[in-house]
């Protein structure tokens, strides 16, 4: 593409109707040039109908024009830049607002952490809405012409800055926590002389003169999630003070639970680590638990007392501890908490989360990160998708083609960015052993018959065709399955599933099943070979073929010593004898519970109505571009019942657990996983975890919040609106 001019640049905007028409129509209402200066490629960006545009002009700009890495809005009448408008876009090295900017809306340059320098907001800037630039690390300055009223974290962790100028002489309306997570000694106000003592008392620009601390609250009736069993608070008793706390003791058997309640303390409380008598913090095993998570938790003036059946169960224990800690949810550390008593245990066996790094691949150190927050709210397993149509994420040593020619692709829909990696053996036992100190297990998951195009592209000869078919780079679902009659299938699988099965420990392997090609294993009806099996099997459809595939491939995995899990799918007539199911379709749940009980299986539950957290929280949320997802709301999310209103003997028989999805089509940033695993994720950890008696969708949200706004005070995006 030819570069241009500035004033050329301005002549295009005078005639936009032409400059559309020589594009893809991308958007209707932006149109960009790339502009030559100091060999940086410059996107100017113009609205075409102002106020009008939309999430969806800027997700063009975020997630389709990947090669630009500098915004500048500067000679565009756009005045409101939507919330989440540039989420996460790690390329950007600068921006320039709009000269008739009206608002920013809420994380829409959240973790932008390439911008910097420093921005100026025009006079007409009325409003940076909440966590709007939290992250953007490498900001040096802010200047704002005008009364810019600034939403909380608005700011913060943008560690780099160094000055803040404002022309107002009344404070703008600022949150107190605006630039929480900066060390504002480091930072130079600028404000009118005759201001100064009016900025030295108002909220939030207090702190640049000193440090204005909020009183951290625990109201343990209003905090946790999930919701314990049992929460006796007494107000009348004394409560403990974290300055007098000596210490944490546990046996040797709990030496990991030890390290994780010294890093509480350390990070959370007042506590001051020293040789001094005083209060303890005990961590001990107690057997008399009937239930393997089940944990109490004692605390009085004179320390605090977690127990637990097992190290896991102390651990959840020390996970209600940390909320407490976290209290109201403010910056300052908590200072006491009140005598208390919790009785806790799980209602399901199971709560786990499943991300996909095969449409975007998730980086190592990030998936460590996911499994520290995921523990918080008492998930115990991670589940991994690491085989798709659009790549293949684990490396098998039996097969190295699959990392070399699977691995590494351009597209995704239309996303023209180029996506790769690939886990190594060696970093998924690291992985594995990291988890474990949050107990959390890693749960591996490959596909089979369907989504298997990566592998056929690697070796051809697994499917019925036998002919090389290129790595997807779109949605959806392709009719490449495996051969069922194709003996290097079978030694393909075992080969994949031996290596698998030493990696990760996890009791569970999971094989995919789901989407087999359209019509459902319809490629196999023109296969000679297919056709050949039918007949020497006296099988009569092709479900059945499906069927002696995993039969084989499940005999395989149990010998290893793993239990199979799939997506059930109405396909399968049977189930075979101890594999674990997931309810995941739309309006199917029960028809997969009832074949769960009908054939004494276990079963996951994750309908997509309820725990599709890649789907979009609110109309017009992120995705903003998607193909047909529909939305899940926080509500729907909590609303979830794990029985599904069936009996006690379902639950005690037949329900494993809950399971949460993030499909990654649409999911280009680790930022973005967070954004829209959360809330939601807290909410499905309450279904998964709370009785029903302690469950209120009302109260769950008041519960949340504190939770909420520490992982923006970390700056890890959530979704709050």
């Amino acid at each position: 593409m030819a570069t241009m001019s500035v004033t050329s640049w301005a002549n295009l905007w005078q005639t936009p109707l032409q400059l559309i028409n020589k594009r893809n129509r991308l958007n209707s209402l932006f149109s960009w040039r790339r502009v030559a200066s100091k060999g940086v490629s410059i996107l100017c960006a113009c609205l075409l109908v102002g106020q009008m545009a939309n999430a969806q002009n800027f997700r063009t700009l975020r997630d389709v024009k990947v090669d630009e890495t500098v915004l500048d809005l500067s000679k565009t009448n756009c005045t409101v830049i939507p919330r989440n408008a540039m989420h996460s876009c790690h390329r950007l090295i600068s921006l320039v607002l709009p000269t008739k900017l009206d608002s920013i809306g809420s994380q829409a340059f959240f973790a932008c952490d390439g911008i910097g320098g420093e921005l100026s907001f025009p006079a007409t800037t009325r409003v940076v809405e909440a966590s709007a630039f939290n992250g953007c690390r490498q900001l040096t300055g802010l200047n704002f012409g005008g009364s810019t009223r600034i939403g909380a974290f608005a700011f913060a962790n943008c560690r780099g800055l160094r000055e803040v100028r404002l022309s107002a002489v009344i404070p703008p309306v600022c949150a107190d926590n605006a630039f929480d997570g900066i060390d504002l000694s480091r930072v130079k106000l600028i404000v009118p002389t005759q201001a100064k003592k009016a900025y030295r008392n108002a909220l939030g620009w207090r702190n640049f003169f000193g440090h204005h601390e909020t009183k951290n609250v625990c109201d343990p009736e209003h905090l946790l999630v999930p919701r314990p069993l049992k929460l006796e608070v007494y107000k009348s008793k004394l409560a403990l003070q974290w300055k007098d706390v000596a210490g944490v003791e546990a046996p040797q058997e709990l030496s990991n639970e030890k390290m994780q309640a010294e890093r509480i303390l350390c990070e959370r409380t007042v506590y001051k680590k020293s040789r001094k008598a005083g209060p303890m913090v005990h961590l001990a095993l107690d057997k008399s638990l009937t239930n393997d998570e089940a944990y109490t938790l004692q605390v009085t003036d004179k320390g605090i007392t977690i127990k637990g059946r097992t190290p896991a169960a102390v651990f959840y224990g020390l996970m209600t501890l940390e909320q407490l800690c976290i209290g109201n949810g403010v910056s300052a550390r908590s200072v006491k908490l009140p005598s208390l008593y919790i009785v806790d245990q799980p209602r399901t066996a199971i709560r786990e989360l499943m991300v996909d790094p095969v449409r975007h691949f998730i980086p190592f150190n990030d998936l460590k990160g996911f499994i520290v927050e995921m523990a918080r709210y008492k998930f115990n397993a991670l589940h991994l998708h690491l085989v798709d149509d659009q790549g293949w994420r684990i490396e098998i040593k039996k097969y190295p083609e699959l990392i070399e020619k699977a691995s590494d692709r351009v597209g995704m829909d239309d996303m023209p960015e180029r996506i790769r990696g690939y886990y190594t053996q060696d970093q998924m036992r690291e992985l594995v052993r990291f988890a474990s100190t949050y107990h959390v297990m890693v749960i591996p998951e490959i596909e089979l018959p369907g989504h298997e195009v990566a592998a056929v592209h690697c070796f051809p000869q697994l499917s019925c065709a036998k002919k090389p078919v290129p790595i997807r780079l779109t949605c959806g679902v392709s009719n490449e399955l495996l051969c069922p009659a194709e003996p290097f299938v079978y030694e393909f699988l075992d080969n994949v599933l031996t290596e698998l099965a030493d990696v990760f420990p996890a009791p569970y392997v999971h094989l995919g099943g789901d989407e087999a090609g359209q019509p459902p294993l319809g490629a196999w009806s023109d296969c000679a070979a297919c056709k050949a099996l039918k007949q020497k099997e006296g099988y009569t459809e092709n479900w059945q073929l499906q069927q002696y595939l995993f039969d084989r491939v499940i005999n395989k995995l149990q010998s290893l010593g793993k239990t199979p899990m799939y997506w059930y799918e109405q396909e399968f007539k049977t189930i075979q004898p101890g594999c674990v199911v997931y309810a995941w379709r739309h309006g199917l749940t029960k028809t997969a519970i009832d074949a769960a009980v009908r054939n004494k299986a276990k079963i996951m539950l994750c309908p997509g109505e309820h725990c599709y957290l890649d789907y979009p929280q609110q109309r017009g949320d992120m995705p903003e571009k998607n193909w047909g997802m529909p939305v899940t709301t926080l509500e729907q999310t909590y609303r979830l019942d794990p029985a599904w209103g069936q009996d006690i003997v379902f639950v005690r028989d037949n329900l494993l657990g809950v399971s949460g999805t993030l499909w990654s089509e649409c999911i280009n940033s680790t930022e973005r996983i967070y954004y829209q695993a959360f809330p939601r994720a807290a909410a499905l950890a309450e279904a998964g975890w709370s009785v029903p008696e302690r469950r209120s969708y009302k109260e769950f949200l008041t519960r949340v919040r504190p939770l909420a706004d520490d992982m923006l005070r970390r700056g890890i995006a959530v979704n709050v609106r």
